[in-house]
Parts: structure tokens; C-alpha cells; sequence
């Protein structure tokens, strides 16, 4: 044959399949063009006028080996759907008296065909579409941008590299598929229907005990350290178990449906239900895919959501005050507290040079110890370098402070005896009349809640349980501790300043003068001060770039699972056509056709939608625990976000469903 044939027919299949082709190619362009753009924020210079933009563009460089992962799996997916929509047509070039080598070059140059259209496409859409990236960037991280155009030369390289490698293993994958079939295999692939699976019983026990392994472990997470080893182990164990329940329930359900005789022998009922038996584990591996896909891009938009529109609060979290100044030592000493005093009043008079007052400012001094609680006692002597074998909820923080300084923060008069304590709790730890804290006994006179006073700063946003106790003086119970070493030789006990206050001054002014607070005040104790306006373009352009990633991801997403339905709707179209086609030959009507759709429709698409907001009510308690590591813990806005969410992914899915099943009716009507 000559060279040339070759390309023609390549050409010609793909004209003649462009139902199926013309998504597939949209979609390629599309993540090629994403691909760019995310290579180009988080890898070229785009972005160094940015406040914030190591951060921005480490978020970004994340997000380019996602998609180049994703790109490869989701279109190693749809090239394998496409093939075995054309296994026929390759059957018939068989008999005709094309080999498998020749059918290898078709494939070949279909692919290429494939490859130069998306990357074109792709790479002009990623350098068009690339300033208006850079500008909804800029918006959502509240950074000035400059409007000259940008082509960076290394994105446009990497992404035509990494695409191109995906292609040739599309390519490779599609021959591999052709070559292993017989001849007589591939002209009846059409009519080869599918096997329900073996033991399926056994299948989908298995799916339930691993769904509901995933759903315990998420549930019962305490601490946000345990919630960023384990989330991953629950979200492999939740997927693996949506794919072999919903393979297997389909199974089950078609055959409940079969069995009732009044539903089943409807003509409504009767062929739709019968069509899901004859390809039901596809059909459950379909909406599995789907049910993930729509879980991803509810999680992703919940928490990156609630993270950004939450950012100033999260902000005040960590930073109280304007300034917030730190001093930090390692043991107990009492001297240390009249340097504190001295600090103090030189921040004060370093404030009053910049012309203006402290305002709405707290101080306090307190020792703290990390332990591991386990049977009603706090264990001192942990090892630091067993800290990864450890279990994070039965980690606990204990801070002790001095009576007097408890009194003045919370406005009470307090009175404490011998042995006695004050103690209260910021998480999970329980406690009854007696503290066993290393070898020390102490006798809890009154349980309070530290999170009505200034005390809740002594940690703040530690992502493990504090525990607050209050003594009657602060050198004698340090003194307890204050020898403790660990395995380092370091001490156990650490003491620490903290004084946060406010200012008249505007954010410049604010972080000139906790430049000054770092640079002028020296001696004995020099302290850490933070200024929040320093911070809050970090935060912003953190939160913004999270957010702007999950808008990006999301988008992929959706039009993977559009993808994903349309191929589904057209795949058993075509299945479904002959059957159609007899059926109406003895009397169905088009109209009775659109009411066996609908009935289809009707009993699968609620299915993936479902278990995609069960999965994500399952998880939203380790995605709050890992928003505690950011500082959000604003609860109501998380349920408000995921809520929204929700109600625009079923619209959306609902909209696709309706959209998609039309190409199935006129496929097979």
C-alpha cells in the first residue's frame, strides 16, 4: 500500500466519527491550553511583581503535575472508549486485507492527526487565554498587574513535551488493544455484550467494607496531623469502594427490578432496564467515575472556597492584634520576667515615636511542655524521632500559667489552694478531678474554658489539643520541669512572652514600626513581632492561589465528567439502537422511546450525585481538620459553601444528563 493511503484514511475516520472525536479533541486542547497556563504562572517570571509570589507560584507548580497526571490517566480513558467504538470499522479494514502493521499506521496516523490539532489548538488557546488567567489571578489575590503580554518560551517547550509523551503512549496503548484482538473479535465487537461480574456478592461485601472503612476512618479522625497522613488512606479506601459497590449494585439493582414484575414488564420499564442488565458492570464502572470526579470537584471547591472568603478572619486567628510581638526560651527562668517588663514598656515607648498610643493590647507570660496523653496522664518523655510512628490525637500541649495573670485577663479573683489547679481544654481531651502530668499530681479545684480570654493565644492555631492549666505560682510548678531533657539533651519546658496590641497607625506605618520593634530593641530577650499587615498578602495570595487552582482543577473536572456522560449516552446509543429498532418494528412509538430514556435516565443518574454528596458529608469533618492547619475554623461557612456547591454541581450534572441523553435519542429513534 501506498504511504499516502494511510493519512486518508486516518482523515476520513476521523470525519466520519467526528461525534466522537470532536470532544475528545476539545477536551486535549483545553487541558493543553491549562497545562500552559499553569506551567507558565507557577514556572516563568509572570509573576515576581506579585506580593506573595513564591507562594503563588509554588501553589501553581503543584497544579502542572496534577494536570499532566490527570491529562494522562482521563485521556488514556477516552482514547480506549474511542477505540472500541472503531473496533468494527478496524474488523472490516482486516478483511479487506489490511494486517495489524497496517491498521498500526492508521492508528498512527490518526493519533497524529489528533496530536497536531490539540497542541495547536491548545498552545494558541493557552497563549491567548494566558493574560486573562493572569488578570482573574490578580482579582482573586488582590495584586496590581501590568498589561504587556507575556510568551514564555520554557512553558511552551514543557507543556509541548509533556503532551506529546502522553500521545505516544495513547498511541502505543491504541495499537496494543488492536493488535492483541482476532480479526473475528473486532467485526462482532459491536454485538459482544457484557458478562455480569463473577461473585459479584463477594464484590460488593468487599466495596462495602472498604466504603465504610474509609467513611470510620474520616468520622473518626481527631487531630488535623492525624487528618493529613490519614485523608489519603481514606479517600483510596472510599474510591476503591464507590467502583466495586456501584459495579456490583448495579448488578443487584437490574436484577431487583427484574424480579418485580410490575415495574419490569412496563413499556416504560422493560427495555431501559434490560439494557442496563446486558452492560451493568460498565455501567456501574461509568457512574463510579462520575461519582468521583463530581466528589473532587466538591471538595476541591468547598474547602479552597471557604479557605479565601475566610481569609481575614483566619488572618485575625493568627495575628490578634496589629503587632503581636514573641519572645520564646528554652526552660524556666525567673529573671525572665522582669526583662518581659522592661520589653513591654520599650515596645510601648517605640510605639509612642511613631506617634501613637497602644491600644486593645494583652500580655502574658507562660510555661509549656508536649506530652503524649494515655491513660488519664500526660507522658513527657517523648522521643522526637519516633514523632512519625505516633498517634497526633493523643498529642497535647500543656501551658501553664500564673494565677495572678489568669485574674487579670479573665477580670476574676480567683483563689487557689495547695496542689491545687485551675485546668480547661481546646479540643478533644477529657479529665476528671485529678491532672497527672509526667510524675506530678495535681488536683483540679475548677474546670474553665480558655477560650474566653487572652490565654487561647499561648498556641495559637497549634493543630493538636491544648491544655490549659492555671497554678498558683507559675516559678514553683516550672521548677518541676524545668531539668527535663530530652533525647536531644534540649529542654522539655519552654517559656514564652507574648504582647499583641493595636495602633492608630495605617498598614504602612504598621510595618515600619515592627521593623523597628526587630531591628532597635536589643538586650538579654529579643523579641519576634509580627505585623498582620505584613501578612495579609501572604495570606490572600495562599488562599487566593488555592482557590484560583481548585477554580482551574474544577473546570477540568466537570468537562471530564460531561466527557465522560456523552461518551456513555453515545456508547449505548449505538448498543442500543438495533434493539430500539426491533422494538419499534412490533409497535413502540417514539413517544413510548423518550418514556424508556427518561426511565433510564431517571434510575442512574441519581445514583452518582448521590454518593458524590454522601462522600463529601463523609469527608467534610478531615477537610475541617485540615483547614485547622491554615488557621479556618469557621465551621457555618464550610457547611454554607459545600451547600452552594452541592446545588450548582446537581444543576449543572442534571443540565449535562438532559443535553446528552438527546444525542441518545436520536441515535436510537
Amino acid at each position: 500500500m501506498r504511504i499516502g493511503l494511510y493519512p486518508r484514511i486516518a482523515a476520513d475516520g476521523i470525519r466520519k466519527n467526528g461525534r466522537l472525536y470532536m470532544p475528545y479533541i476539545f477536551t486535549s486542547i483545553l487541558m493543553i491550553a491549562v497545562f500552559y497556563i499553569m506551567h507558565l504562572l507557577g514556572f516563568s517570571d509572570m509573576l515576581r511583581d506579585f506580593r506573595g509570589a513564591d507562594t503563588a507560584r509554588q501553589i501553581l507548580g503543584f497544579g502542572t503535575f496534577i494536570m499532566a497526571f490527570f491529562g494522562t490517566i482521563f485521556l488514556f480513558y477516552t482514547q480506549s472508549t474511542l477505540i472500541k467504538s472503531r473496533l468494527k470499522e478496524f474488523g472490516l479494514y482486516s478483511v479487506l486485507g489490511m494486517n495489524k502493521k497496517n491498521l498500526g499506521r492508521v492508528i498512527f496516523f490518526e493519533t497524529l492527526i489528533t496530536w497536531a490539532i490539540s497542541m495547536a489548538g491548545g498552545l494558541l488557546a493557552g497563549v491567548g487565554l494566558s493574560k486573562l488567567a493572569e488578570l482573574g489571578f490578580a482579582k482573586i489575590v488582590q495584586s496590581d498587574v501590568n498589561y504587556s503580554f507575556f510568551i514564555s518560551g520554557e512553558s511552551l517547550l514543557c507543556t509541548f513535551i509533556v503532551y506529546s509523551i502522553i500521545f505516544f503512549l495513547i498511541f502505543l496503548n491504541a495499537v496494543r488493544q488492536v493488535r492483541f484482538a482476532r480479526t473475528i473479535n473486532l467485526v462482532n465487537a459491536e454485538k459482544a455484550g457484557e458478562k455480569p461480574p463473577k461473585a459479584n456478592w463477594v464484590l460488593g461485601i468487599i466495596g462495602f467494607v472498604t466504603l465504610i472503612s474509609g467513611y470510620v476512618i474520616s468520622i473518626r479522625i481527631e487531630s488535623p496531623i492525624s487528618a493529613l497522613y490519614m485523608f489519603f488512606i481514606a479517600v483510596i479506601l472510599i474510591i476503591i469502594g464507590t467502583y466495586f459497590v456501584l459495579i456490583a449494585g448495579s448488578v443487584l439493582l437490574c436484577r431487583i427490578l427484574q424480579k418485580n414484575k410490575k415495574y419490569y414488564y412496563k413499556t416504560n420499564h422493560f427495555v431501559s432496564v434490560s439494557s442496563m442488565a446486558f452492560r451493568m458492570k460498565r455501567n456501574g464502572a461509568g457512574l463510579a467515575s462520575i461519582c468521583i470526579l463530581l466528589t473532587m470537584i466538591l471538595v476541591m471547591i468547598s474547602s479552597t472556597s471557604a479557605l479565601y472568603f475566610n481569609r481575614e478572619e483566619t488572618l485575625e486567628n493568627h495575628y490578634p492584634r496589629q503587632l503581636n510581638c514573641l519572645v520564646r526560651t528554652s526552660g524556666y527562668q525567673e529573671e525572665n520576667e522582669e526583662i518581659t517588663a522592661k520589653l513591654e514598656e520599650a515596645v510601648i515607648a517605640k510605639a509612642k515615636e511613631f506617634g501613637t498610643e497602644v491600644k486593645d493590647s494583652f500580655s502574658f507570660t507562660c510555661c509549656d511542655i508536649v506530652g503524649y496523653y494515655e491513660n488519664n496522664k500526660l507522658i513527657l518523655n517523648l522521643d522526637p524521632r519516633s514523632m512519625s510512628n505516633i498517634d497526633y490525637d493523643k498529642v497535647v500541649v500543656a501551658y501553664f500559667f500564673d494565677l495572678e495573670e489568669y485574674n487579670r485577663l479573665a477580670g476574676t479573683n480567683e483563689v487557689l489552694g495547695e496542689n491545687e489547679v485551675l485546668a480547661g481544654v481546646n479540643g478533644k481531651l477529657t479529665f476528671g478531678d485529678t491532672l497527672n502530668i509526667g510524675d506530678e499530681t495535681f488536683k483540679v479545684a475548677k474546670k474553665i474554658d480558655p477560650r474566653d480570654t487572652a490565654l487561647k493565644y499561648g498556641g495559637i492555631n497549634e493543630p493538636v489539643t491544648k491544655l490549659i492549666i492555671i497554678t498558683a505560682d507559675i516559678g514553683d510548678t516550672a521548677s518541676l520541669y524545668n531539668d527535663l531533657l530530652d533525647s536531644r539533651g534540649e529542654k522539655l519546658l519552654t517559656w514564652q512572652w507574648r504582647f499583641s496590641f493595636d495602633t492608630d497607625l495605617d498598614e504602612t506605618k504598621q510595618i515600619e514600626l515592627k521593623d523597628a520593634i526587630n531591628n532597635d530593641i536589643t538586650g538579654e530577650l529579643e523579641p519576634y513581632c509580627e505585623s498582620r499587615a505584613n501578612e495579609r498578602s501572604d495570606f490572600v495570595t495562599t488562599f487566593g492561589g488555592l482557590f484560583f487552582l481548585g477554580i482551574l482543577l474544577s473546570i477540568i473536572f466537570l468537562l471530564s465528567c460531561v466527557l465522560i456522560i456523552y461518551y456513555k449516552q453515545i456508547s449505548e446509543g449505538f448498543e442500543d439502537q438495533s434493539r430500539f429498532a426491533i422494538m419499534q418494528k412490533v409497535g413502540m412509538t417514539k413517544e413510548n422511546i423518550k418514556k424508556s430514556i427518561n426511565s433510564q435516565m431517571l434510575t442512574v443518574f441519581i445514583i452518582p450525585i448521590v454518593f458524590a454528596c454522601l462522600h463529601l458529608a463523609t469527608v467534610l469533618p478531615v477537610i475541617h481538620k485540615l483547614l485547622l492547619l491554615f488557621g479556618h475554623n469557621n465551621i457555618p461557612l464550610l457547611l454554607l459553601s459545600s451547600g452552594i456547591c452541592v446545588a450548582a454541581c446537581a444543576v449543572f450534572y442534571a443540565v449535562t444528563y438532559k443535553l446528552t441523553s438527546n444525542a441518545y435519542y436520536k441515535i436510537v429513534s
